[in-house]
């Protein structure tokens, strides 16, 4: 199967309409360089969950993050501001 984003490295991230967690806990990890890549990519797509069947975002997105799953106040901010950073950039425009 051929690279769905042409050759090269993803630079600017994935098309618009998709989502890679891969892509997403990278951006987290800027803000959070503590979290390993695979508690990254778990909470990213725990976000993107959230995001996409309770259409959650920003800070109710954390606040979701926080208290459905007890994930700490400051990473759950993190994590809503990439996850609704995401879909702003590959979801909304149109």
């Amino acid at each position: 199967m051929s690279d769905p984003y042409s050759s090269g490295e993803r630079v600017f991230g994935p098309p618009r309409g998709t989502f890679d967690a891969d892509w997403a806990a990278t951006a987290l990890r800027s803000n959070r360089p503590a979290l390993d890549h695979p508690t990254s990519v778990r909470l990213v797509e725990l976000a993107w969950d959230l995001l996409r069947t309770r259409d959650l975002r920003g800070d109710a997105l954390a606040a979701a993050l926080h208290s459905d799953h007890d994930i700490d106040p400051d990473t759950a901010r993190d994590v809503a501001a990439v996850a609704t950073e995401t879909a702003g950039f590959y979801l909304d425009r149109g």
